[in-house]
């Protein structure tokens, strides 16, 4: 463990500016890419995919680590963005990368856990507010046994919970724009729910916690990713990466006994929690070995200096093709030629980039209620 403590790069949030990896490339670059990926600075080019976490921890969100979210940029003449899951902090990610919050309206999730959906609720109401302002958010989902453990009850009640605040935005704000539609699927088979713009997103059913939880496989020019998700090792992933694939994002706990030592979760909670429903660094290796990605990345991983070198040591013994450790904002450019995986390079405070609207919209003023008239303040004397 030692030797490969000593060997990989600090974590970002420790003041590292790499990835953490031993094989941070594989194939032949065709053209020069920085040591970091600075946002505005390096267009995505046509027939290539960007994938960037946006998250990368756990259902409690720390300065370092926003809870799970994947962005893929897909290089169509339309320039697709997608985002598979939603969780708390992750919107603030994607902010610091300079991209069009109008474009972003197509989520697709693998559950209904909290740290999962966490920021749908801001990139409906604020994100409207700032320039996603010209439609809908559409959202993918699964169904679950009963309809209220589905994708549509949770997006309707989502929708019922921001009535204030859609109320207050009518006016000035587009109303469309405060709308999300869901498209609701079967958990229990492996399928195309999503195929426009040469994209095509296959859903398939993992083990996790109860019936309801999905992965996914996007496909675009010939390029492939698949993106786990929360899951136990489990055959319909393997089977979905059946033809090969360029980039396998697969979730990886700690052994319970570190986990409960670093999160203070007790041994039999941290025990349940990787067997029932969480994939161990062996297992994830068992994966990977069955799959033989171009390149695989570990996700929603509690990280620290102590842990992650414990999960290279013991997914190397099963595993000992190219893997990174993903942590918020590893940002991976996949082309034909080569996968690149670097670490992004941000500023904290950025405003918000609307993007080319795709309607046009006329902000109102509403009347305000009879009663402001009394409680405001006179600022004439100003």
């Amino acid at each position: 463990m030692d030797s490969v403590s000593k060997s990989l790069p600090v974590p970002a949030f420790a003041g590292g500016m790499k990835v953490i990896s031993l094989t941070p490339v594989v194939g032949k670059l065709k053209r020069t890419y920085a040591e970091m990926y600075v946002p505005g600075e390096e267009e995505i080019e046509d027939n290539e995919m960007r994938v960037t976490v946006l998250g990368s921890g756990n259902p409690w969100v720390t300065r370092g680590q926003a809870s799970a979210s994947i962005l893929i940029e897909i290089g169509n003449p339309e320039r697709d963005l997608l985002v598979l899951d939603l969780g708390s902090g992750s919107l603030a990610n994607y902010a610091s990368l300079k991209l069009p919050v109008n474009k972003l309206n197509k989520v697709f999730l693998t559950h209904l856990h909290a740290d999962h959906t966490g920021d749908l609720l801001t990139l409906t109401g604020s994100y409207a507010k700032v320039g996603r302002a010209d439609g809908p958010i559409f959202v993918w989902g699964p169904n679950g046994t009963e309809p209220r453990l589905g994708t549509r009850h949770f997006v309707e009640a989502l929708q019922e919970a921001l009535a204030w605040d859609t109320e207050a935005g009518n006016g000035p704000i587009n109303p469309e724009s405060m709308k999300i539609i869901a498209t609701e699927f079967e958990i229990s088979q492996t399928q195309v729910i999503y195929e426009e713009n040469g994209v095509r997103v296959t859903s398939f059913p993992v083990v996790h916690s109860l019936s309801g939880a999905v992965g996914y496989r996007i496909d675009f020019a010939d390029l492939s990713m698949v993106f786990s998700g929360d899951t136990c090792a489990c055959w319909p992933l393997v089977h979905a990466c059946k033809g090969g694939v360029d980039l396998l994002i697969h979730e990886c706990f700690p052994p319970a006994a570190m986990l409960a030592a670093e999160s203070g979760l007790s041994i039999e909670r941290a025990t349940i929690a990787l067997n029932a429903a969480h994939t161990s660094p062996q297992a994830a290796g068992k994966v990977f070995r069955l799959v033989n990605p171009r390149m695989a990345g570990l996700w929603h991983t509690l990280l620290s200096p102590q842990i992650i070198s414990l999960i290279f040591t013991e997914l190397r013994r099963v595993y000992d093709g190219p893997v990174v450790q993903t942590q918020d904002l590893t940002v991976f450019n996949i082309t034909k030629e080569a996968v690149i995986a670097r670490q992004a390079k941000v500023e904290d405070q950025l405003p918000p980039i609307p993007g080319v609207p795709r309607v046009a919209y006329m902000p109102v003023q509403k009347e305000p209620p009879s009663w402001w008239k009394e409680a405001l303040i006179p600022l004439d004397d100003i």
